[in-house]
């Protein structure tokens, strides 16, 4: 075992460890790698990890290093664009075809939760921030989509109608759209958005948020 193993491991069980993104395992009092030679005059036994069981114990440590590893403002960013992407491919789709397509919806859910992924999430959070942006993308792509069809009804250009056009006058369409069929799609889009925007599979089971 190397040393900077040695040190790792002499540090998982102080209660001054800490995971940051990016950087690993560092030390709360310091904010710093751990960098010492034999002993560290600030190590302090984590009690409540020693009264673990061992496989216990390790899962705790298994949990904050997963954590440590998540990129929340990363995992917002790719969201986003990915939520931009889907409205706009929603609109010039149902416009070019004549058609609202409500299957849109699900691959923009897909689209979405697989961005926020980059973030590496294990936490609920990035769910419910997916959850969010894939319902977002989805109301965006219908109102693009429904500015084009007036657009091509009174023959003006869709940028016009775009600029032009109060929201206020659109939302009773959206509305109607969300009561009929269209709200199941919403709702597998909002899913997907949840489901497949942190990796459930290594999610730690603490509970965290």
């Amino acid at each position: 075992m190397t040393n900077s193993e040695n040190i790792e491991s002499f540090c998982r069980n102080c209660v001054s460890r800490d995971f940051v993104s990016g950087r690993g395992l560092v030390c709360k009092r310091t904010r710093d790698l751990p960098n010492f030679e034999e002993q560290c005059e600030h190590y302090e036994m984590d009690e409540k990890l020693a009264a673990m069981a061992p496989a216990a114990g390790a899962e705790v440590v298994e949990e904050e290093q997963l954590i440590g590893k998540e990129n929340l403002p990363k995992a917002i960013i790719c969201g986003i664009i990915a939520c931009l992407v889907g409205a706009f491919a929603w609109g010039v789709i149902s416009v070019t075809t004549g058609y609202q397509i409500g299957y849109m919806a699900i691959g923009i859910g897909f689209l979405v939760g697989m961005a926020m992924r980059w973030g590496n999430g294990t936490r609920p959070l990035f769910g419910y921030i997916g959850a969010v942006l894939a319902l977002l993308s989805c109301v965006m792509g219908d109102y693009l989509s429904i500015i084009g069809f007036v657009a091509n009804e009174y023959d003006v250009s869709y940028w016009e109608m775009l600029v032009t056009t109060n929201v206020a006058d659109v939302m009773p369409i959206l509305v109607d759209n969300l009561m009929s069929m269209t709200i199941a799609f919403y709702g597998m889009a909002v899913y997907e958005g949840y489901k497949l925007s942190f990796h459930e599979q290594n999610q730690p089971k603490g509970g965290q948020i």
